[in-house]
């Protein structure tokens, strides 16, 4: 079957091959120049947000790592933006094992704020929930001994759209439940 070609609600993934990183100029918390590239191209004249910003030189980016200086000092399972606050939403979580659950977390709070689309790059293969559809897709060939990415872009479906979570099952947001309970405030200091 040809790349990218679609078999009823399935396509098959492309491949974007990246050079081997040169010696001393890692792409360190951003992507890979040809990434870049392609998500620039799909995202160009859009109002994009970075959840776990890093490094990317466009849109806005939201990260819980200051040293990373993004726009927002935020968590990305609950990102402070509005329902439909962008056209798009690009994921790119830290590369460690994520359960089912937690990435539906992630892609339940990128669809809320999302207009359009939310696209996910990572390691691991992530299925559509309910709300969305995959549209395309490429593994990622990022180096010589380097796991491949799936960089996946998914059309949001607004009859479908989820809610911001109430209660987290597991996974990192769990610390918020207390808070989201009205138990207790967030640990926010006014000279942050």
């Amino acid at each position: 079957m040809p790349t990218g070609a679609r078999t009823g609600e399935r396509t098959t993934p492309k491949v974007l091959w990246c050079a081997n990183p040169r010696a001393g100029s890692p792409n360190r918390w951003s992507f890979p120049p040809n990434v870049e590239k392609l998500l620039r191209t799909l995202t160009a004249g859009k109002h994009v947000l970075h959840l776990f910003g890093g490094q990317a030189g466009w849109g806005r980016r939201i990260d819980i790592d200051a040293t990373t200086r993004p726009h927002v000092i935020a968590d990305a399972w609950l990102p402070p933006f509005r329902a439909d606050a962008f056209d798009v939403v690009i994921i790119d979580p830290p590369y460690v094992r994520l359960e089912a659950e937690v990435k539906a977390q992630l892609c339940d709070a990128a669809g809320y704020i999302a207009r359009e689309s939310v696209i996910w790059f990572h390691t691991v293969w992530v299925s559509a929930g309910p709300f969305m559809t995959l549209e395309e897709s490429w593994l990622v060939r990022v180096g010589d001994n380097h796991h491949v990415r799936c960089l996946q872009v998914f059309r949001l479906q607004a009859a479908n759209k989820p809610t911001p979570h109430l209660h987290f099952g597991r996974g990192p947001a769990t610390k918020y439940n207390r808070w989201l309970a009205g138990e207790v405030s967030l640990p926010f200091r006014e000279d942050a």
